[in-house]
Formats: C-alpha cells, structure tokens, sequence
C-alpha cells in the first residue's frame, strides 16, 4: 500500500452503453477502491431517462439532454471535469472513461498511478496510431485538467489544418483537439506517460489488451475475449459484480 493514501474521481460518460457503465462501476467500486484511498464515481449521462431511471453505483449522476456524438461527448467530458474540480474535494487524479471502457486489472492501474507520482507524470493515456492521443481512457492530474478543459469543439474544429487532416484520416476530430490542448499547455510530450501495455493503440488492439483492457462496442467479442480469464484477474471480487456477472455470463 502507499504511505498516502490515494483519492480518486471517476468521471464515465454515457449515452447508451448502460450495461457496460453499470459493469464498469462494479469494477471500479469492489477492484479499485481497495487498493486507494477513496474514489468518487461522476457518472455524466445523456442518454433517456426511460434508460437509466436511477443511481446504480455512482456517488453523482448527472443528466444531459442528448446532442450529436462529438459535441455530446466534448461536453459530457467538459462537464464531469467541472463536477470534479468544483466538488471542494481533494483528488490526487481524475480517470475519465467511456461508459464501455473496463480497466479491470486493478494491480496494473495502482501501478500506473505509483509511477505517475514518482515521476511527475501530469497525465497516462495511449497514443492512437502514433498521432493523437487517446480519450477513451486516462489520468489526469487536477492541476493539469483545471488548464486543459474545457474543450471547445465547435470552436477548435475549423481552426487547425491538423484537425482536417485527422478527419480526413479518420481519426477522431475529439482526440485531435485534447492533443492540441495538452501539447499547448505541456509543451514538453516527456510529461505524458503511456500506458504500458497500451502504448500504442492500432486496429489489432483497439478494444482489447489482454489481461487488464476492454472497450469493444460489440458484446459477442467483448465476451470471447474476456471470459477465458477475467476470473483470474478479478478473483473473488467478482462476486461483487452483479452487472459485470450477467453482462458476461447471462
């Protein structure tokens, strides 16, 4: 254990991937928390309420009126970091995920996150392709987040030939711009720390590093994936894991 303990806030932003937003709570709450100080879950949800009528496992639900994918996603992100930082809570980091992103090698994250306080990191993510810099998963420090976000999309997009060319590429419009904004503030790409295991996000790894990773959109290779081992990585905390359990098994 560390000699000070960590708190953590958990920002998960969702539309429609309830299932794997609720899985991802029980992940966070019975793999992750024993092993810090405390974490907070802000769940930024804008999606029906008809699909998502109450709490499940998060200690703040925010509800958004839907907007198209880029925007809904820019602000719900923009807006989970605002919670964090306007909580009057002292957090050592913040980890924003995808509703369908489950880390769930809790070992892996505790080291990650040594190593960010011991060498200074400021944030832990991946880089997609070798030209942006992932959204869907990272560690921000609350002092970094207070001078990235929010981010303007409507605003960035038509402002950087970059931005074109990443379209142009398919590569998401919204990691182009967090990159923009961390370089900008940053400068030096020495302070960003890649997830080992991660590093690098290609096609073959895009939803799945074995052991600790997984945020497929299509449940049939989620599952294939994970059963053969998630047990073993989770161990008896997934007992505790009633979403988790009848998303994979049921």
């Amino acid at each position: 254990m560390y000699k000070k303990k960590i708190k953590l806030a958990s920002v998960i932003i969702t539309y429609n991937r309830i299932s794997e937003a609720r899985a991802q709570m029980d992940i966070i709450k019975e793999a992750w928390q024993p092993l810090f100080g405390s974490i907070n879950i802000y769940h930024e949800f804008n999606g029906e309420k008809k699909w998502y009528p109450k709490k499940y496992r998060e200690d703040f639900l925010h509800r958004h009126r839907s907007m198209s994918h880029l925007v809904g996603a820019t602000y719900m992100l923009n807006q989970g970091i605002k919670h964090v930082l306007e909580s009057g809570k002292k957090y050592d980091y913040i980890i924003a995920t995808s509703a369908d992103v489950w880390f769930y090698d809790s070992d892996k994250l505790k080291r990650i996150i040594k190593t960010c306080q011991e060498k200074r990191f400021q944030l832990a993510t991946s880089l997609w392709g070798l030209t942006v810099l992932a959204t869907e998963f990272f560690i921000i420090t609350p002092e970094l987040a207070k001078k990235v976000f929010p981010l303007k999309y409507t605003q960035r997009a038509s402002q950087y030939r970059l931005i074109e060319w990443i379209h142009l590429s398919k590569i998401a419009i919204f990691e182009a711009i967090f990159t923009l904004k961390i370089m900008r503030v940053l400068k030096n790409p020495n302070k960003i720390y890649l997830i080992p295991g991660r590093r690098t996000v290609w096609p073959k790894n895009r939803y799945h590093s074995a052991n600790f990773y997984a945020s497929h959109h299509d449940q049939h290779s989620r599952k294939k994936n994970l059963i053969p081992k998630i047990r073993t990585v989770l161990g008896s905390k997934i007992e505790n894991m009633p979403s988790l359990n009848k998303f994979l098994f049921s």
